[in-house]
């Protein structure tokens, strides 16, 4: 068995064009204050996908999307409304990770690890769903997030996660991988590992497959689009901008020092890319 990656798309999200980028010398508290007062969109909703990742040792999901769920008036915490003032969510019950798995003869027990970027509900939809499965992500993540209140307040959704609700956290037990100094392996043979990603959020990963016909990197929310990191223009409603540019800095030094299909979480074109097997060819900014 060869290792593939498919992409499974669990709806999309309209969102303000600050929440989608802003100049990353703003502070963070200047860029939180433009977010919250656009009343603008984008012209188009942008997707939200999740990655099976077929690997001989068992299949491997990267994130679980969004929930179905989220559109209920009561997802969310009423004293927590930014979710709700900010985005116009559309995502139908099919459409849930759980659900296309099943279509693919996959069973939550089948999967040999669930890999989560980060907690934000658009990456988490799924968990409760998958409670089967080995769930892991970053301890530096877990600590920053695992607060129901702080998490709810910064996007999250934690009365849905699965009750008593705690990862597993991955172990940098992995060498240095280009311009990342440690890894952290998923599988035994060392083709899936995860790296860290920090910028968006506080110990946010993203995950690297080396399969037969190429290197692909998995970039969770690294960046909202390939333009966007060409450009190391950051998002907009990111915790450390400065560490955001670093971040894809080293995913453009890792593109030029091997030839990687970069995949993004909120990017239309990841399918044809992947599909093409479109090698990233990063600029000089």
């Amino acid at each position: 068995m060869s290792i593939s990656i498919q992409i499974f798309q669990t709806g999309s999200v309209r969102i303000r064009p600050t929440a989608y980028t802003q100049p990353s010398h703003h502070s963070v508290i200047r860029r939180r204050a433009k977010f919250l007062t656009d009343r603008t969109w984008m012209p188009e909703p942008i997707p939200v996908y999740t990655f099976l990742i077929n690997h001989p040792e068992g299949p491997i999901l990267f994130d679980t999307g969004m929930s179905p769920k989220c559109k209920s008036s009561k997802y969310f915490p009423i004293w927590a409304p930014t979710i709700k003032m900010t985005s116009e969510i559309n995502i139908e019950p099919e459409d849930c990770v759980v659900k296309q798995l099943q279509e693919k003869g996959i069973k939550p027990k089948d999967l040999k690890a669930v890999v989560i970027s980060h907690v934000h509900h658009d990456h988490t939809g799924g968990l409760a769903d998958l409670f089967e499965a080995p769930i892991f992500m970053s301890k530096e993540h877990w600590k920053a997030f695992s607060r129901p209140v702080y998490a709810s307040i910064e996007g999250c959704a934690p009365s849905h996660w699965p009750k008593k609700f705690v990862p597993t956290f991955l172990e940098a037990i992995g060498g240095p991988i280009g311009p990342f100094p440690h890894s952290y392996p998923l599988t035994e043979d060392g083709k899936v590992v995860a790296v860290d990603t920090p910028g968006h959020v506080t110990g946010h990963i993203s995950v690297i497959v080396f399969a037969e016909d190429t290197t692909y990197f998995l970039t969770g929310d690294a960046t909202y689009s390939l333009d966007l990191l060409d450009r190391e223009e950051t998002d907009g409603v990111n915790d450390d901008p400065k560490k955001a540019v670093e971040t894809m800095r080293k995913i453009k030094q890792f593109a030029r020092e091997r030839e990687v299909v970069v995949l993004v979480s909120h990017d239309w074109k990841s399918v044809e890319r992947l599909e093409g097997k479109v090698v990233f060819r990063p600029s000089d900014v």
